[in-house]
């Protein structure tokens, strides 16, 4: 017997993935799952509608270096049939990128750990151009001026995971300065009834409007 080996196209799973059925306040807590399973005390949630407009979620978790990182950007990057910490309430290694992705066409990663800073970045754009699995590696200085790295560079360990190319959250809405505020309040009040119990413990859940007239862009 013959073997092929047949991977996915890149371009046409990514999108069809899109359509899993993450609403934006499932898919920000998605995240704050991840920010929990690593061990954060705090995580904040920002957000621009202008310029460049973004989501951003910052915890001051255990962090990754560079094959860490590399590893979660993965698309099945758990073995579901693995056991698991009690505190790990991922499964299937989809969660991170599935519920990014589901919202925003740019996905950029940065954590920091053991002084370590690293980047990786996921572009629907340039996969589709490029047609392949493109896992961009951003150089130290355009990580820096990414939405949160400034913040992650004080708290001295942790992970930002920053949404760009809103289009999910643009579509239909004649203004993403009126929509994304609007937006984010649900996802305020979604997380106030989900998280409830580490909120009012010990992670610190924070939402706040990032008030600059530019965002860092990559």
């Amino acid at each position: 017997m013959s073997e092929i080996i047949l991977p996915p196209n890149a371009h046409a799973l990514l999108n069809s993935v899109r359509s899993v059925g993450y609403s934006l306040e499932t898919a920000v807590a998605d995240l704050i799952d991840n920010s929990i399973s690593a061990g954060a005390k705090k995580i904040s949630i920002r957000y621009s509608p202008h310029d460049n407009p973004y989501v951003a979620v910052l915890d001051d978790g255990l962090g990754m270096e560079s094959d860490e990182l590399t590893s979660a950007m993965r698309h099945g990057s758990k073995d579901p049939e693995d056991a698991r910490s009690v505190k790990d309430l991922g499964r299937f290694g989809l969660g991170l990128k599935t519920a990014s992705l589901s919202q925003c066409r740019k996905l950029t990663v940065i954590s920091l750990k053991n002084g370590s800073l690293s980047g990786r970045c996921w572009d629907l754009d340039l996969i589709a151009q490029r047609k392949d699995w493109v896992l961009c590696v951003p150089e130290t200085e355009d990580i820096k001026l990414l939405p949160l790295a400034d913040d992650l560079l004080r708290q001295g360990q942790g992970t930002v995971v920053v949404w760009q190319h809103l289009d999910k959250l643009e579509a239909g809405e004649s203004s993403i300065n009126k929509a994304l505020g609007e937006k984010m309040d649900i996802v305020r009040e979604h997380i106030a009834l989900v998280f409830h119990r580490y909120i009012s413990g010990d992670p610190i859940t924070d939402i706040e409007k990032r008030k600059e007239l530019k965002a860092p862009v990559l």
